[in-house]
């Protein structure tokens, strides 16, 4: 069976307070996609620009091995108000498209998300004709208010999402146009050492700790990040176990760069449906499942 290659995106999903522009990863999307799977198709769709539409199809939830959520399917879209005359490959002869303007040719967009207690990831397929990223938040931020509003609630948040970075770490930094937080993880078994002399009861506690630092307003913290990755990245180091950046590239898009991510694999070859031409389903999102495993 032919095999096409398909990219693949890595984000974390964030809700950003409206009141105080506080971050937090938006767990509550199980809520929403459960109420979008419960409207009737045509409550479903979404009016995007460019004369296209899409809606969510399916949406499974699970959990893995570590009791994490999965929630895995697909979107369809389309694009209307475009009948072009249709030509044939082997003869060159061309006629009318049987297609009504209202109607136009499906896409489908897989994806995947993984639900931790600090972080919502979501993986998704890179196809250039299907949905991106940020029109798959921006559906789900739309349907958020519609699920909140059934509920007689007010939603006083914006979704919004993070790219996370897949190349050479430092040199993603130094590019950045500005960081805004730097986090390191370390070892909770510092917090017993000379340096910090706290309590050395930490049997309850996780065992990574997180040390976060904010830039103030407008100003940029780069130092501070490259700092923490030269002592992740030293080869005497034993107790950072992890660094994530948070900031803006040069096109001002939101980015997250985190080493847990450094090594995995950004594309999969998928198995193609020979009478559509469409990537096989349940292969795809089977992919994009085995993915999430090692985001953490």
């Amino acid at each position: 069976m032919a095999k096409k290659t398909r990219k693949v995106s890595f984000s974390t999903v964030i809700r950003r307070k409206w009141n105080t522009g506080d971050e937090e990863p938006f767990l509550e999307i199980s809520d929403t996609v459960k109420f979008v799977l419960s409207l009737k198709k045509k409550e479903r769709q979404f009016d995007m620009k460019e004369n296209k539409f899409c809606l969510l199809q399916t949406g499974k939830s699970e959990k893995d091995k570590d009791g994490n959520t999965l929630i895995s399917g697909f979107f369809k879209s389309a694009r209307h108000t475009f009948r072009p005359n249709l030509i044939d490959r082997n003869t060159g002869e061309e006629r009318n498209s049987p297609k009504r303007l209202s109607e136009g040719d499906i896409e489908k967009t897989h994806y995947s998300f993984k639900l931790t207690n600090n972080e919502v990831f979501l993986v998704v397929e890179t196809n250039g004709n299907g949905l991106s990223v940020n029109q798959i938040v921006e559906y789900f931020d739309r349907f958020t208010k519609k699920y909140l509003t059934s509920r007689r609630l007010k939603k006083g948040f914006s979704l919004g999402f993070y790219k996370i970075g897949r190349n050479d770490f430092l040199s993603e930094i130094k590019s950045m146009k500005r960081i805004k937080i730097a986090k390191v993880y370390f070892d909770k078994k510092l917090l017993g050492n000379s340096c910090l002399n706290f309590s050395n009861r930490t049997t309850n506690l996780q065992r990574d700790l997180e040390l976060t630092v904010k830039a103030n307003r407008e100003e940029d913290i780069a130092e501070t990040a490259i700092d923490f990755y030269n002592k992740f990245s030293n080869k005497n180091n034993n107790s950072v176990s992890k660094v994530r950046i948070e900031g803006k590239d040069k096109n001002g898009t939101d980015v997250a760069l985190d080493t847990a991510f450094m090594e995995k694999s950004d594309s999969v070859d998928v198995s193609i449906n020979p009478t559509t031409g469409e990537v096989e389903t349940i292969e795809i999102i089977t992919a994009l499942k085995a993915f999430t495993k090692g985001l953490n």
